[in-house]
């Protein structure tokens, strides 16, 4: 039963007191001498064409206020007051119309809609204003995953990731206790359960403004994955992350601006981001129709990738330009900033040539702003912090190609065993070309076909810096230091009549394509865009791709191909089936190998069941 507020209490009180007094009239105390009754009939049809009684209540009043009346138990009536104003201002009125009944009736009524329009009462069956522009939406993802490693895969993989996460590696090995830096597993099988949780709420603050806030599970902080891996900490509970937090303006139709951390504002695939994926920063985005069958969209924008510290490099004093040498021997202070940003532009069309087919073309520009390692000035080997040491990578799966960023001076007591701990920054810098398709066509309402394909290109991409030249005495002098071909042995200068190996040349690259073939009553279904299925909707895909090393940043990428990130070629095959209302069951298989360095392949499979709301 809805509430009603206290004024309508009041009201129908009053209203029932009324009722009562004119039971009062009916009863013997108040009957006519001359043994009649009263009929209070015309009072009682009032309430009731006001709704204030029932039928039945009126029908029991009316009974029970007709009774017999006897003579000699009727006592002095005294007289009615005479109508006007007494002289305490009391004013007693004896009669009031119809029509004036009616006017006040209305009065009571426009008031207490007034009172239950600003305070917000609702009518039966509905809710309050304000919950209609609040949305719930979310999903829930259950995994199953099995990676299969090729019994001829090289064991020679660092972790550069973990390396840079902890207090740096030593890469000395001429050190006494040296110990070698993490390696990735690239030999030995493994499985593993996962679930993902997102939990959003969308908010319609006015016609034209809009807030996202958006919870989801994760094994860590990283970009580009929300799963969390089940028994990771035995049966510990797992971490809630704040995925979206954002405001949206739509100063016009088909325009739109985003503040704070939301979804990708690019039409991309996850060549290049991941589907997890979410941007921080401002982007603005427009959609224009130029006839009934083409139109036009774009979207740009500024992100920061990284913000340094704010106390970063507090415990060390950067040297005099002048002289090298410490400004305050023994003092120690903060180092200069090394934010990171992404600028992003995009420039697309759409085209339906008919009704059944539809054309989608985009070209984008993603310039990264000192995202590239730099050498850090001249830093001692016991040194906890060097000046370019924020310049080593946040976050990063794998592919990248990788340099040492620190400039150690070694121990002068003891050079050939002084340690030297690294970090290691990415050797390229990154200004990505991308050109993305779609070709859709669709046969009926349950079947249809999507070609699409990717190309990227990092125009920043310098070789040489990463490959050098080539001497026989000290082999290749370019930065990198992974993504090299096989080793070469040479003569060793040092030992006439021997030999020693050398690292081979660079092998990585700057380019990356990809391709897929989907075709299903849904064909977004379980990838991008908010996808809607029925039961029995599904979709099957094919597709391959090569992605070289530095094609793009290994940390945004894909982290299902391979073990994640860039370095890698191969081929994805699945398919996903709707077996209930926004509910999925799919499966997915990727074979993928290195494209350039030593052996790496890797199978990996994934079962899903999900559902959305």
């Amino acid at each position: 039963m809805t509430s009603l507020p206290k004024s309508t209490y009041r009201l129908r009180a009053a209203l029932m007191a009324c009722a009562a007094g004119v039971s009062l009239l009916a009863s013997p105390a108040f009957a006519q001498e001359e043994g009649t009754t009263v009929d209070p009939r015309l009072l009682v049809e009032q309430l009731v064409a006001e709704g204030i009684l029932t039928r039945e209540q009126a029908d029991r009043m009316i009974a029970r206020s007709t009774v017999p009346v006897r003579q000699a138990e009727a006592p002095a009536r005294p007289p009615l007051p005479q109508a006007g104003v007494a002289a305490d201002g009391t004013q007693t009125v004896t009669y009031v119309s119809p029509v004036v009944r009616e006017q006040i009736a209305q009065q009571v009524r426009a008031e207490l809609g007034t009172q239950a329009q600003a305070e917000g009462w609702s009518r039966p069956g509905e809710t309050p204003e304000w919950t209609r522009r609040i949305q719930l939406y979310g999903d829930v993802r259950l995994r199953g995953e099995a990676r299969r490693y090729d019994d001829g895969n090289a064991d020679i993989f660092a972790d550069y990731g973990a390396i840079n996460a902890g207090p740096g590696q030593n890469i000395n090995d001429q050190t006494p206790g040296y110990i070698p830096p993490p390696f990735l597993n690239s030999l030995e099988d493994r499985q593993r359960f996962r679930v993902r949780a997102r939990l959003g709420v969308r908010a319609q603050i006015d016609d034209w403004i809009s807030a996202d806030i958006r919870l989801a599970t994760g094994a860590d902080n990283g970009p580009i994955s929300t799963n969390q891996t089940l028994g990771q900490d035995g049966t510990g509970k797992y971490q809630i992350w704040l995925d979206r937090a954002s405001l949206r303006l739509t100063p016009m139709e088909g325009a739109a601006i985003d503040f704070g951390r939301f979804a990708n504002p690019f039409w991309t695939s996850d060549l290049i981001y991941d589907w997890d994926m979410n941007f921080d920063g401002i982007a603005g985005s427009v959609t224009a129709p130029v006839s009934d069958r083409f139109s036009v969209f774009g979207s740009a924008g500024a992100f920061p990738v990284f913000n340094t510290d704010l106390n970063f490099g507090s415990r060390n004093a950067p040297t005099a330009p002048e002289t090298g040498e410490d400004t305050y021997p023994g003092i120690r202070g903060p180092y200069e900033s090394q934010d990171r940003y992404l600028f992003a532009a995009q420039a697309g069309f759409d085209f339906k040539p008919s009704d059944r087919i539809n054309v989608r073309l985009a070209g984008a520009y993603f310039h990264y702003d000192n995202v590239q390692g730099k050498v850090s000035a001249p830093c001692y080997y016991y040194e906890v912090t060097c000046s370019t040491d924020a310049t080593r990578p946040a976050f990063q799966q794998f592919g990248n190609t990788m340099f040492p960023i620190r400039n150690i001076i070694p121990d002068p007591l003891n050079i050939p065993q002084s340690p030297e701990n690294q970090y290691f920054g990415l050797a390229s810098n990154f200004r990505t070309l991308n050109i993305r398709g779609a070709v859709d066509y669709r046969a009926s309402d349950r079947f249809a076909l999507r070609l699409e394909g990717d190309f990227v290109k990092n125009l920043a991409f310098d070789r040489e810096l990463l490959r050098g030249t080539y001497t026989e005495a000290d082999g290749w002098s370019g930065r990198a230091v992974n993504n090299l071909g096989p080793a070469i042995r040479v003569p060793d200068p040092l030992n006439p009549g021997q030999t020693k190996l050398q690292d081979g040349a660079f092998e990585g690259g700057d380019t990356g394509w990809s391709a897929r073939l989907t075709v299903g009553s849904v064909l977004n279904l379980n990838w991008y865009g908010d996808w809607v299925a029925q039961t029995g909707d599904w979709n099957a895909f094919i597709g391959y791709r090569r992605l070289e090393s530095d094609a793009v940043i290994d940390a945004f990428a894909d982290s299902d191909m391979h073990i994640g990130g860039t370095n890698n070629r191969g081929w994805t095959i699945g398919g996903n089936y709707a077996i209930g209302r926004n509910t999925i069951f799919g499966a997915r298989w990727l074979s993928a190998e290195e494209v350039a360095g030593a052996p790496f392949s890797v199978d990996r499979l994934f079962v899903d069941i999900m559902t959305r709301f």
